[in-house]
């Protein structure tokens, strides 16, 4: 019964906590939609982006150099266009000292001459510029149409047949050759100025804003001397050699001169840019800005309130009687680990949420699947990213729901007995100060209590050794340590003065004590502490309830023989009463035939009521007394109890009372002695028939355990039962205390010692009217061994 109420409350538990994590689950991607509607207004457009227009500010100088080329018919490095020098040479008076240089933001170069650090720093510039041609080219050349004007030869740089060139004198591009919806033309005069600026975009004005403050950077000379430990180059843009004796001062001008770069993009082009960025890890930037306008839009809010709304029903669950999760043991977890976790969870699990719902609202994660697509659709791919989704996020709130379930013993407990139990912290002060009072008090007992009964060596040579101590420290103390000895000795003296009459006072109460019990007070009792005389605490103690066993064991057997004695007569005098009564009946002569007849039937059953009644005390005496010869053979113990039922059927049907058997399905072979075995049931099948309520029903229940089978017979009593339940399996007693049923009042106990002598044990409990006898053997249950 208990079982099933505890797999229903298991069931139900699980389907709470389900639910609540499935209606989190579907509550959050409900919202998905209203993300991306409100991340739209927060994120840049990629052709706005400053990662795009930083790659139009690497072309520059890339195609300035190539235009050069084209023109001059030859081949300028990066560092003769972009890097300027300065070199002097310091006089005598000139010359800085490393503390001048350092305020100066200098720095002197000692392994290097002046003429190595120089080709160096142009060999840095060419590196830096060659990967950003390689970097930028790729994106340039594959996904916009370019245009660079040298206005000195009229020379034109481009990648396109269509007249881009045009944007240049007509800014509105009209043209059908040249239908751009999208352009970037910055022009430069002859000093490297940016003179003018003409963008076109959905919003000219933040782009223009965006290119202005893009070209304005020095993204050249900042990336030197970010890398600068790379190319082992100095921090500062001055250098000094030979001791301070030469310096060298450069700079970086990344500035085109007299030439005009256009950056165009068709709608085509730009529906085509919008799809390869979503899933080009190149341009993480775009995705990143993606993530915060995610987060602006209030993600993390609606998670956050979800997080909060579920907690509260993960604590609101707890107060339902049926729910049981959060006392499971599996459940329970330490509270510092628990709320470290909800803390993670808290703080980690931001970055996962927004991957999740941009990836799946973008579309980026099908360039998860991208060597797939001839096998997977578009739809497919969103299928799939939303399965995801939902797995991701049924295992992040399930893990909510279950560290927040942890906390809901607070409400069984209270909050003090819940941090008692559950803190680690807690745990391990209390252990803590255990372990210490353990150590402070043994460490005490072993100098301050000499232990009479046993080996005192160790605590001397710790007595003399603490002395030792003492002494040793007062020696190093010199002239004064006269007067620490003075000191120490009076300390001495009373500390052992005290001790002494500690000890005579424990002598006292061992004394007292012992004369107590000498004069028959067994109810002494020893709960002071006797120091040095503690062990002979133990052994009083130990002879006390010794004797007190004694004198309780005696006094109880001397009433049951009592009490023996007295039923034993009773018992036997009564059927010969009776016999001797009929016999004198027999004897008189005007007796009538019918009148013997009876007469003699009441004989023969007196007769036998003896028989049985004397048979049943040898019995019981000889099980008392271990003398019987058992034969255990493999016995099915259910078929033997309703065999044993089957030929007292008609007495139950007499009695008006209904048997209700429960069996296991599978025989439960026991090896046993069947005669006797048979003998047990039939005295509790004799007793419940007799004593039971009528109209009532009888429980017989057998159930398999680990070891192998308890049984339970359960019946309501006629009469009151006002004998205590472990008195009934003795002998001669009834449940009818006035004795005037028939029976021997050993049925009971004839069945308790069969049992106990095949090794099981039988138990009789009593509650209100309600009589159960449980009787449990070990066993091989088929199919099973235990």
């Amino acid at each position: 019964m208990l079982d099933t109420k505890s797999k229903n409350s298991k069931k139900f538990s699980f389907a709470a906590a389900g639910v609540v994590v499935m209606l989190a689950v579907a509550a959050f991607m409900a919202c998905y939609p209203l993300f991306e509607k409100q991340a739209a207004n927060y994120y840049t457009d990629p052709l706005r982006s400053a990662e795009l227009l930083q790659h139009f500010y690497k072309s520059n100088l890339v195609f300035y150099k190539s235009m050069l080329d084209k023109v001059q018919g030859g081949e300028n490095s990066y560092a003769d266009l972009y890097l300027l020098t300065e070199e002097k040479e310091l006089s005598e008076g000139e010359k800085f000292s490393e503390d001048d240089i350092d305020r100066n933001y200098g720095e002197i170069m000692e392994e290097r001459t002046l003429g190595e650090y120089k080709d160096t720093l142009a060999r840095a510039v060419n590196s830096v510029m060659e990967e950003w041609e390689n970097d930028t080219l790729n994106v340039i050349f594959r996904n916009l149409d370019y245009c660079v004007i040298d206005h000195r030869t009229g020379e034109i740089l481009k990648n396109t047949g269509r007249e881009i060139e045009a944007l240049y004198k007509d800014k509105s591009c009209r043209d059908e050759d040249a239908p751009y919806v999208y352009y970037v033309i910055m022009d430069y005069d002859g000093t490297g100025s940016l003179e003018n600026i003409a963008v076109r975009d959905e919003k000219p004005d933040a782009l223009l804003k965006n290119v202005q403050s893009v070209m304005a950077g020095k993204w050249l000379g900042n990336y030197l001397s970010e890398q600068s430990h790379y190319y082992n180059l100095s921090d500062s843009n001055t250098v000094y050699f030979n001791s301070g004796r030469e310096k060298l001062t450069y700079r970086i001008h990344d500035k085109p001169k007299d030439m005009t770069f256009i950056y165009a993009c068709t709608k085509q082009q730009k529906e085509d840019l919008a799809a390869i960025w979503k899933n080009n890890s190149f341009f993480w930037t775009y995705q990143n800005e993606i993530r915060w306008a995610y987060y602006q839009a209030g993600t993390m809010d609606v998670y956050w309130i979800i997080l909060a709304v579920s907690a509260f029903a993960a604590l609101l669950l707890t107060r339902i009687k049926r729910y049981c999760l959060h006392r499971l043991s599996g459940v329970q977890m330490h509270l510092e680990i628990s709320l470290s976790a909800i803390v993670c969870m808290m703080a980690g699990m931001e970055s996962l949420i927004m991957e999740l719902v941009y990836i799946t609202n973008n579309g980026f994660s099908t360039g998860l699947f991208a060597k797939y697509t001839d096998l997977f659709t578009e739809e497919s791919f969103g299928m799939i990213a939303g399965c995801v989704n939902a797995l991701a996020l049924t295992c992040i709130f399930g893990a909510w729901f279950y560290l927040v379930t942890t906390l809901g013993e607070v409400f069984d407990l209270g909050l003090k007995e819940f941090i008692k139990e559950r803190s680690l912290i807690i745990k391990i002060t209390s252990w803590l100060i255990d372990k210490t009072r353990k150590k402070a008090s043994q460490f005490k007992e072993e100098v301050l209590h000499v232990d009479l009964g046993g080996e005192a060596e160790g605590t001397v040579r710790k007595l003399v050794f603490i002395n030792f101590l003492f002494l040793a420290m007062i020696c190093f103390l010199w002239m004064f340590g006269w007067i620490a000895l003075v000191i120490y000795s009076v300390v001495l003296y009373i500390g052992l003065k005290k001790y002494v009459q500690k000890i005579q006072e424990q002598y006292r109460k061992l004394l007292a004590a012992t004369r107590s019990i000498a004069n028959g007070n067994l109810q002494t009792r020893f709960e002071e502490d006797w120091g040095v005389f503690e062990s002979y605490k133990e052994e009083l103690v130990k002879i006390q309830s010794g004797f007190k066993a004694a004198v309780d064991e005696e006094v109880k057997s001397q009433k049951m023989k009592t009490e023996l004695i007295t039923n034993v007569s009773h018992d036997l005098k009564t059927p010969l009463t009776a016999i001797t009564t009929y016999i004198e009946l027999l004897g008189e002569e005007n007796i009538t035939p019918k009148q013997r007849k009876e007469y003699l039937q009441v004989l023969s059953r007196k007769s036998n009521r003896l028989k049985f009644l004397i048979e049943d005390l040898f019995e019981v005496s000889r099980a008392s007394s271990g003398n019987i010869t058992l034969n255990p053979v493999d016995v099915d113990i259910c078929h033997l109890i309703r065999q044993v039922y089957l030929e007292y059927e008609d007495k139950v049907e007499e009695a008006d009372l209904i048997f209700r058997f429960s069996m296991p399905d599978e025989k439960v072979i026991l090896q046993l002695d069947s005669q006797k075995t048979y003998r047990i049931f039939e005295n509790l099948y004799v007793n419940i028939i007799k004593y039971a309520m009528p109209h009532t029903r009888v429980y017989i229940n057998a159930r398999k355990t680990e070891t192998g089978i308890q049984i339970e017979l359960k019946n309501m009593s006629a009469a009151e039962l006002n004998i205590p339940a472990q008195d009934l399996t003795e002998r001669f007693v009834r449940g009818d205390s006035s004795r005037n049923t028939e029976g021997s009042g050993l049925g009971l106990a004839i069945a308790r010692c069969f049992v106990e002598l095949q090794g099981g044990i039988m138990k009789v409990e009593i509650d209100g009217d309600l009589f159960k006898v449980v009787i449990a053997w070990r066993g091989t249950v088929q199919g099973t061994v235990t």
